[in-house]
């Protein structure tokens, strides 16, 4: 390793490894400029491992320094100078099981009329085809909000297939 690693302060790091969230903050890493990559550690200890280029300050924006890293805001940034990424986003981009949870936890908080039809289409095991006289292509624009008020005959072919009535809909 190029540095030694860097760590959150005390009391940060200790609220950190405590929380439930852990696994989803970082507590500390190390830049290896040899291998152009940051190490970084998570709360539950395992380790990611993120290419420099991938933080790139936008063009006029604030330039990042490698050699002025630390992990700040109780593992939620990582900081190269005075430059900042969030821990949400670099999870997101590389780490799939991360992004398959946050996924679901998003899906499950839509409280639109499209999140309980996707909801409801998923607990009775339905793909987007599987709707005769609506297209599959109709049920994913319903589903991601492109149609916000979905027009009712569409709505009972929707209730009919999933075998519920069209006021339980929005329940889901």
């Amino acid at each position: 390793m190029d540095g030694g690693v860097k760590f959150l302060p005390t009391e940060e790091l200790v609220e950190v490894l405590g929380s439930k969230n852990r696994a989803n903050l970082f507590i500390g890493g190390v830049v290896m400029l040899s291998r152009s990559t940051v190490l970084l550690y998570r709360g539950n200890l395992e380790s990611l491992e993120i290419p420099l280029s991938w933080f790139v300050a936008r063009p006029g924006g604030i330039e990042l320094d490698p050699k002025d890293f630390s992990i700040s805001d109780y593992g939620q940034a990582i900081r190269l100078g005075h430059y900042e990424a969030s821990t949400d986003v670099a999870l997101y981009e590389f780490d799939e099981k991360y992004r398959i949870r946050t996924k679901k936890r998003l899906v499950a908080e839509d409280s639109s009329i499209g999140g309980a039809i996707r909801r409801l289409r998923l607990q009775k095991g339905l793909r987007q085809s599987d709707f005769p006289d609506v297209t599959a292509k109709e049920i994913a624009r319903i589903e991601n909000g492109k149609v916000k008020k979905p027009h009712r005959l569409t709505l009972e072919k929707i209730a009919k297939r999933t075998g519920v009535a069209v006021e339980q809909l929005i329940t889901f």
